[in-house]
């Protein structure tokens, strides 16, 4: 039998590693995982020395590029200094990179827990409002009310909140029983084709409300969604819709989260997703973009009312952490990455290219059958594949057209892995006007190529 592998080194990585949602046999296939040895700003260069465009910022986290030296010197300099928190201590640099998220998120948001990442914030942003509310008196509040068709992690019940089409869930029994779920903002898929916006909105908070009544106001804890949703390809909602499930919440004591994991620190062409919304949440995830992916990092901050609750009797305290919690390392990280952000001007260039992103994928989307819908807004974009446009039909899966696009774009320099039927464009806040136009003539001739082959 013919050795497929490109190398040792790929060879070696797929026998004895676990590679994120894909198996070995696929990879085999592929020569091997993808070995990147060099990167250098939103360019990333494999272990036989073939460059790609990262279009989709490592996996939706390198807001400020690849090889960002001072950020590698920030945490090292850290590190020889405090390597690590010891109990119940914390570090100064983590101080002072809360002190700063306080200052750039959205209204009240003042008080943050670290952890380790996107997945562990969730999971720390339910435990939150959970106990919250327990210290209100209320403990029979435990249920989550989240989408369809979003993505909150990877742990147990983080994985349940919503349903990546890429992911399936059926390794994962049971279900958590205490989840809600809702529709996703998706006006391609309204149910009735003659609604305005306005009126899917609302159309949608009425069902949301529904559940509530049903399932009984004081039962539920928190209502958790990403202000624009990433596995469709960046839903976003009508002006309205976000408001009115603000207004809902209020009404029936129910917190409000934000998952800002991968809409957060610029991405969108504002500083986060609530600033797009119009509403701040009582407590917002992040992760990713906060570090740029040069640490792992992540947290939840809340408003003071949410942490008031956790004052007075030691009793009292918020009983959750984690060993590396507020890591110096990643703390250094974030503080550097945010400074880069605003001297480079980051969120303003996202929105910016966003623009001219989304021109392009419009273009595009008028060009080919194949092509449902073109949605996102600044750096968080994609296109649906369609089978049929009026139906919507998706491809069967068992045709791994998702697979032949990955690599139709790879052919032609660009690094995306396009999961299930969404084509995710994601590139560094730093892309250039030059670099969109470099993704969206790939893009736009791997899906010609593709729509040729299947006619």
């Amino acid at each position: 039998m013919t050795n497929r592998y490109k190398n040792n080194i790929a060879e070696s990585a797929n026998k004895h590693m676990y590679i994120g949602m894909i198996n070995e046999s696929s990879l085999e296939i592929e020569g091997g995982p993808l070995i990147v040895k060099k990167a250098d700003g939103i360019y990333i260069t494999s272990h036989d020395n073939e460059e790609y465009l990262d279009g989709i910022s490592g996996m939706y986290f390198r807001n400020v590029g690849h090889g960002r030296e001072e950020i590698a010197k920030a945490i090292y300099e850290q590190l020889t200094n405090v390597s690590m928190n010891v109990y119940a201590g914390i570090t100064p640099v983590a101080v002072k990179l809360a002190k700063k998220i306080a200052d750039i998120t959205p209204g009240n948001l003042n008080k943050t827990f670290f952890c380790q990442g996107g997945s562990e914030a969730n999971e720390s942003s339910l435990k939150m409002a959970q106990a919250y509310h327990v210290r209100n008196g209320e403990r029979g509040r435990y249920k989550i009310i989240s989408r369809n068709f979003s993505y909150h992690g990877s742990t147990y019940q983080t994985m349940w909140l919503g349903g990546h089409p890429g992911f399936p869930r059926t390794d994962y029994h049971p279900a958590p029983t205490n989840l809600i779920h809702v529709d996703q903002p998706n006006y391609y898929r309204r149910p009735i084709k003659d609604q305005s916006t306005e009126e899917f909105a609302e159309y949608l908070v009425k069902d949301i409300e529904d559940k509530i009544l049903f399932h009984g106001p004081d039962s539920i804890s928190c209502f958790l969604g990403e202000p624009i949703s990433q596995p469709l390809g960046g839903v976003v909602p009508p002006d309205n819709y976000w408001p009115m499930v603000r207004e809902i919440c209020d009404k029936y004591g129910i917190l409000l989260i934000f998952d800002e994991v991968i809409t957060g620190f610029g991405r969108l062409g504002e500083w986060f997703g609530s600033n797009i919304a119009n509403v701040t949440p009582d407590i917002m995830s992040f992760a990713k973009g906060v570090t740029s992916g040069y640490f792992p990092l992540g947290g939840s901050i809340s408003t003071k009312k949410i942490s008031d609750s956790f004052l007075g009797d030691p009793a009292k305290s918020w009983s959750h952490m984690y060993t590396y919690s507020a890591h110096p390392g990643g703390a250094a990280a974030g503080l550097k990455n945010l400074e880069i952000v605003e001297r480079e001007n980051l969120v303003e260039n996202a929105k910016q290219r966003g623009q001219q992103l989304f021109d392009n994928l419009s273009e595009i989307k008028d060009k080919y059958k194949i092509v449902g819908d073109n949605r996102g807004i600044g750096l968080l974009q994609g296109l649906e594949i369609v089978k049929n446009e009026e139906t919507k039909e998706h491809f069967d899966t068992s045709l791994h057209l998702n697979q032949i696009l990955t690599e139709k774009l790879k052919k032609r320099g660009i690094w995306i892995r396009v999961p299930a039927y969404i084509l995710p464009i994601a590139p560094a806040l730093t892309v250039t006007k030059d670099q969109i136009d470099q993704i969206c003539a790939a893009v736009d001739e791997s899906l010609g190529e593709l729509e040729k082959e299947i006619s």
